[in-house]
């Protein structure tokens, strides 16, 4: 009875207690609603709260927490259901049964939904108790609107390129960008910011702004909150050890510094350095080179430089818009362009600024940039460059980089400075010329540091044109300086009062009508006057109020008679009278002050003995005057203050002293009596007049050429130079021998009685030399011999080496040198060496890791560069890799077969089940089975994977590469031009496997090769193997010439070749294709085509880009194009000229003609069964008439075309226009009876020229056509 009682009683309740909550529901129903309505209301005064919190973070662009976001979702959601609920309150107001009861079922569920929402309501609440709701988030980008377009230039995108793989390098944590004002560093560092956080090379990156003037609370603030985290301590110090603790934090941090100018010390902003970097790296920009690598001892530099002509054109199109689509903007936008120098910030504000106006303004723009009219240009760009100039740390730099703006600015050489400088006593506690020349260079290292002056080669240096601009402001503002620059004209000089303030005139190129009777400018000390006019004359009393004139330059002035008022000039220090026409200069006697003399070209045929008064004088320049006959004996021994002579290309007629008491002319042994004589340029034609002990060891500097054979480079680079063509008497002399050991450039002409150069003329190895040419022994037998000898190192400065006409030369190196020998050679080239059979052997390997260049020319029995030979060092199963060798040349070397000697044993060994290569040709299958395989030119002992530039010609090879797609891992990925010339047993040039690893190649050449059938061979059985879709990407000329075997270019269904603008094919008889597919690849072998076949290009080709075609002697093509290619190729033609083409029918598909609108230039000649050029016909039956193609052909030459009867076939009924056609050239038509139809011939209103030479033309413009259809 329990047991049931118990049942009972469970039962009871399992069905009491529903009832009891719904009957609950409903009664209570009201105080239900109510306390909904105040769950809600505290609900709502709780995300109040939350979402103030939340705004206040937003405002200061923090991140809000994920949870606090999903929070307020969650409010949202439970208060607009709840909302919805509390609607329905109205309806369970209404009652039942005529009024007398309430709604009990809506009361329920209404009820029901309320609890169910409570509910909810306090879990929400509970979860809205946040201790905070943002967080300050680390940067995930430092971008910049201009970024994209930087990696849009090629230059631009290089240099990324060079940062990323930096950045990469375990070894290198600090890497710096420097290069001038506005020029774009930051924005390039802020794309490496961008590219390394997608890349995933570093998982933080932050960037601050260093400055001129660096505030360290700033910096340590800017890369705080690029981490995301703010500091609590105040102190610089304090905050310095915070930061350091939070980067030790990150495994991959990179901190860009911005801006460097001076030493930062990376410890006092709290960034790790030395050992605690970990994963930290350091990225800075700097205008200053040596703010990097001094004061930051940052050794991986990377020097941002302008934006190329093409680049910088690209952007200020693209900033100007459609402003310069107006024919009559075009030259002048093309000029404002160039003035702004490729600067990017220059271009794009003054794009920007000029976008909307009109020729007027942009004329306006131009004058005042040629002016440097500071408000034309952006004042941040102003501001940049004064700040750099102000920062420089003296007056002496300030002084040379002010004498540049008064100069031309693509060509300063530092010669010409050191005379400038000399000449205005620019640098103090000097006194002569070899201190000014040590102080002169340190300081335009010291420009060219901080960007403000461009190194270049040969002693050469450029000036930025806004620099030049700029420098030429500063100048004239804060130094009375009257400067105008290249190409303005000088109609009017400035007003008397200026010119009494003037402390300089300088006239560099430029026009000017005339020159005043007489300058009055006594504050004057440098004048310069550059003047191509031949009328230009120079006032007899010009000068007479310049006394104080210390500089004066005048080149290119015709002066028969020197001023008189020259002898006013007791201060001129340096005169310059370069490439003028000189007559009588005996005046110049009476300058005694002067230092420096230059008559640089100014032909004269007589050096005047007053000449020999200049007792102060330092420096004397008589380059480039072969006139010079006559140096009166003793003139040259009075200059007894001379430090520098230069007679480059000058006089040669030396007299013998002691032989002829009444000689005319000085001889060399007047310049022993030269005391202070430390550079000396001179040429010697006879070296048995050089006087004993001759040469100097005071001599610094020196470029001597003895013996006739020899012209002068202008090596300006090269302090001494060498060459020499004497008997081994002379060989031995003191002097030269004491030359030779400090030469940098020797060159060597019949040498005698050597043979072996290193250990018989520099027992010491030449440790100093950098260029060596020999050339025309008979007696030499190799350059070192380490077999005969004692070991020593062998050239080890050696940079470029070049052997020509040795015919007994059998070794470089006879034995193994030492190991530094010949460690920084760059440059190696052997030309007509009969006997000579390698360049080097393998155990040179370190000699051979500098190469950039090699070049072996006509060497009869050479046969590799590198060889074996027994006892080597190197391990045989090595590749030597050259990766420095960017271009290598091969030519007429008749016994040539490998680069290495090590031949691919064991790869040509192994079997395969599979063949290699399909010869669709032959219907042979070559395999490495049972077969001769021909040894290819490049192998894997010798690896060239930097290669840019290799040109064959006359190699007997039979294979250039390897076949198989394994053998590539040494290929040649950066090979960007290919020439290959009278390769005779070529057959094919390229496998599918090799093409595929050339997608940097650009230019392509192959001429002469009798047996060459196809330039890329597929490889493999299968259909689906054919060349398909983009080949060759980067190809932009193309040549195919003198090759009678040809059939076709390769095999496949799609040829792209997006960027080719170039295209020759001349003397290819059997090319009737250009590219087969493999159903036609039995009839291409067998030369069996049809005529409708006889097509060059059809629809597998795709050339959008192509601008100019050449078609040469393709006497057996019926066509040119198919009526049916690919939708854009060939729409960019803008030259095309086809000649010795016979079996030419027509030259443009006649429904594809509007194809080439594009078309500039036309030459067709000698295609004997031409009828007409243009054909018509088949747009006449266009429902589209009304559409008028206008094409752009401005030339058209059509010559020696025996059947030709028209130009154009029918009339154009204004569907084409040719209304920029400029010149017509018919020569040779017989057939040729009229030249225009009528609607052609109305419609070319830029026609000025009209040839026609032995045509049978009866009428210009068609009679009928005129008559029946003209208006």
């Amino acid at each position: 009875m329990e047991i049931v009682g118990s049942m009972a009683s469970t039962v009871v309740e399992l069905l009491f207690d529903p009832i009891r909550r719904s009957v609950t529901r409903v009664f209570y129903y009201n105080r239900n609603v109510k306390s909904l309505e105040t769950h809600m209301e505290e609900l709502s005064d709780i995300k109040t709260r939350v979402q103030h919190s939340v705004e206040e973070a937003t405002n200061k662009r923090e991140e809000i927490e994920d949870d606090v976001v999903k929070w307020l979702a969650s409010v949202d959601v439970i208060t607009e259901e709840a909302d919805r609920v509390l609607k329905d309150k109205d309806k369970a107001k209404k009652r039942c049964f005529m009024g007398l009861f309430p709604n009990l079922m809506t009361r329920y569920r209404v009820s029901t939904e309320i609890k169910s929402i409570a509910e909810e309501d306090d879990k929400i609440s509970l979860r809205g108790k946040f201790d905070r709701v943002s967080y300050l988030p680390a940067r995930r980008g430092i971008g910049d609107r201009s970024v994209k377009d930087y990696e849009a230039f090629e230059s631009r995108r290089q240099v990324l390129d060079e940062i990323l793989e930096a950045l990469k390098d375990n070894d290198v944590n600090l890497v710096g960008v420097y290069g001038m004002a506005g020029v774009g560093k930051t924005t390039i560092v802020k794309k490496v910011a961008e590219q390394v956080k997608a890349n995933r090379i570093f998982d933080v990156v932050v960037l601050a702004v260093v400055s001129k003037t660096p505030d360290l609370k700033k910096i340590q603030g800017e890369i705080a909150d690029g981490l995301g985290f703010k500091f609590e301590a105040e102190t610089i110090r304090g905050r310095a050890e915070r930061l350091r603790e939070r980067l030790e934090r990150e495994t991959k941090v990179l901190v860009i510094l911005d801006d460097i100018w001076e030493r930062l010390k990376l410890d006092d902003v709290g960034i790790p350095s030395g050992s605690d970097r970990r994963g930290c790296k350091i990225l800075m920009t700097s205008r200053d080179q040596n703010a990097l690598y001094r004061e930051m001892d940052t050794k991986k530099l990377f020097h941002l430089q302008v934006l190329l002509e093409n680049e910088a054109w690209n952007l200020f199109k693209n900033m100007a818009g459609d402003a310069i689509k107006n024919p009559d903007l075009q030259l002048v936008a093309v000029e404002v362009a160039t003035r702004c120098a490729g600067l990017p910030i220059l271009l794009v504000t003054v794009a920007s600024a000029l976008k909307d106006g009109d020729l007027s303004e942009w004329k306006d723009a131009l004058e005042r940039l040629k002016r440097f009219d500071k408000h034309e240009i952006d004042s941040r760009v102003y501001s940049a460059l004064e700040l750099s100039y102000t920062s420089l740390k003296g007056e002496e730099i300030k002084s040379v980089f002010l004498v540049c703006g008064q100069l031309i600015p693509h060509y300063i050489p530092i010669h010409d400075l050191l005379k400038y400088t000399v000449g205005l006593g620019l640098f103090k506690h000097i006194s002569t010329l070899e201190q000014a020349r040590h102080r002169l260079n340190k300081l335009v290292n010291d420009l060219v540091a901080s960007c403000l002056l461009e190194g270049g080669a040969d002693g050469i240096v450029k000036m930025h044109d806004v620099l030049h601009g700029f420098a030429a402001d500063v100048a004239s503002r804060d130094h009375h300086v009257f400067i105008l620059s290249s190409d303005t004209v000088l109609r009017e000089w400035p007003a008397e009062d200026m010119l009494e303030q003037c402390s300089a005139i300088s006239l560099a190129d430029c026009k000017i009508s005339g020159l005043p009777e007489v300058l009055n400018c006594p504050k004057m000390e440098s004048f310069i006057l550059y003047n191509g006019d031949p009328s230009l004359k120079i006032p007899d009393c010009l000068f007479k109020g310049t006394k104080t004139l210390q500089l004066m330059d005048m080149t290119e002035v015709q002066l028969p008679t020197l001023p008189s008022s020259l002898q006013f000039l007791e201060k001129l220090q340096t005169l310059c009278l370069d490439y003028c026409g000189l007559g009588d200069i005996a005046l110049i006697g009476e300058l005694k002050m002067l230092k420096v003399l230059s008559l640089v070209g100014s032909n004269i045929d007589r050096l005047p003995r007053e000449i020999g008064q200049l007792t102060r004088l330092q420096l004397l320049d008589l380059t480039d005057n072969p006139t010079l006959e006559i140096i009166p004996p003793n003139v040259l021994s009075c200059l007894t203050q001379l430090e520098d002579l230069y007679m480059e290309n000058s006089f040669l007629q030396w007299g013998v002293e002691g032989l002829d008491d009444r000689r005319n002319n000085a001889s060399l042994a007047e310049l022993k009596d030269l005391p202070y004589l430390s550079t000396l340029y001179l040429h010697i034609t006879d070296p048995m007049i050089l006087p004993k002990d001759f040469f100097s060891k005071n001599l610094e500097r020196f470029h001597i050429l003895i013996g006739e054979v020899w012209d002068w480079s202008r090596k300006r680079g090269t302090s001494t130079i060498m060459k020499l063509k004497i008997g081994a008497s002379i060989q031995s002399e003191e002097g030269i021998q004491l030359l030779l050991k400090r030469t940098e450039d020797l060159h060597l002409d019949g040498l005698e009685g050597v043979k072996s150069v290193s250990y018989e003329l520099d027992g010491q190895g030449f440790p100093s030399l950098k260029h060596l040419h020999i050339q025309n022994s008979l007696e030499i037998r190799n350059i070192v011999d380490s077999t005969m000898f004692s070991p020593i190192v062998d050239f080890p400065f050696l940079v470029s080496l070049s052997l020509d006409n040795l015919n007994n030369l059998e070794k470089i190196c006879n034995g193994q040198p030492m190991a530094e020998s010949f460690s920084k050679l760059r440059i190696l080239k052997v030309k007509s060496c009969p006997m000579l059979k390698n360049l080097f052997s393998l155990h040179m390997e370190r000699g051979l890791l500098q190469l950039e260049e090699i070049s072996i020319i006509d060497c009869k029995i050479m046969e590799v560069i590198v060889a074996e030979e027994s006892g080597g060092g190197a391990d045989e199963d090595e590749a030597i890799k050259l990766t420095q060798v960017r271009t290598l040349t091969l030519e007429y070397l008749p016994q040539f077969t490998s680069v290495s000697s090590k031949s691919n044993a064991a790869s040509m060994s192994q079997t395969r089940s599979e063949p290699l290569i399909t010869d669709v040709r032959s219907n042979e299958i070559a395999s490495d089975t049972g077969l001769r395989t021909p040894m290819t030119l490049f192998n894997k002992k010798i690896e060239f994977p930097n290669l840019e530039d290799l040109k064959l010609s006359s190699i007997e090879v039979e294979k250039i590469w390897q076949d198989q797609p394994g053998e590539l891992s040494y290929g040649f990925v950066r090979l960007t031009s290919l020439i290959v010339e009278g390769c005779r047993n070529l057959k094919y040039l390229f496998t599918t496997f090799m093409v595929e690893s050339l997608a940097q190649l650009k230019r392509l050449e192959l001429c002469d090769c009798v047996s060459m059938e196809e330039i890329i061979i597929k490889n493999g059985l299968g259909e689906e193997e054919n060349v398909r879709g983009m080949m060759l990407p980067k190809l932009e000329f193309l040549k195919l010439k003198g090759l009678p075997n040809l059939t076709r270019f390769c095999t496949g269904h799609l040829i792209q070749c997006c960027f080719l603008q170039e295209l020759w094919i001349e003397d290819c008889p059997a090319l009737k294709t250009f590219i087969s597919n493999s159903l036609s690849t039995d009839a291409v072998a067998n030369n069996q085509f049809e005529e409708t076949n006889s097509t060059l290009f059809d629809e597998k080709v795709a050339f959008s880009n192509i601008e100019e075609l050449h078609i040469l002697g393709m006497d057996n093509l019926n066509m040119i194009w198919e009526t049916e290619f690919h939708s854009d190729s060939f729409c960019k033609l803008k030259i095309l000229l086809v000649k010795q083409g016979n079996k030419l029918l027509n030259i443009f598909p006649p429904n594809m003609l509007r194809r080439f609108q594009n078309l500039e230039f036309l030459v067709v000649d000698y295609c004997a069964s031409l009828e007409e050029v243009f054909d018509l016909r088949s747009l006449m039956n266009e429902k589209e008439s009304h559409v008028v193609t206008a094409f752009k052909l401005k030339n058209m030459y059509v010559w020696n075309l025996q059947k030709l009867k028209k130009v154009w076939n029918t009339n154009s009924h204004g569907i084409l226009s040719f209304q920029n056609l400029h010149l017509v050239n018919a020569g040779n038509c017989p057939s040729l009876k009229s030249l225009f139809p009528a609607s052609v011939a109305l419609g070319l209103p830029q026609l000025e020229e009209l040839r026609l030479n032995n045509c049978g033309v009866e009428e210009i413009v068609a009679e009928e056509e005129r008559l029946g259809e003209a208006p």
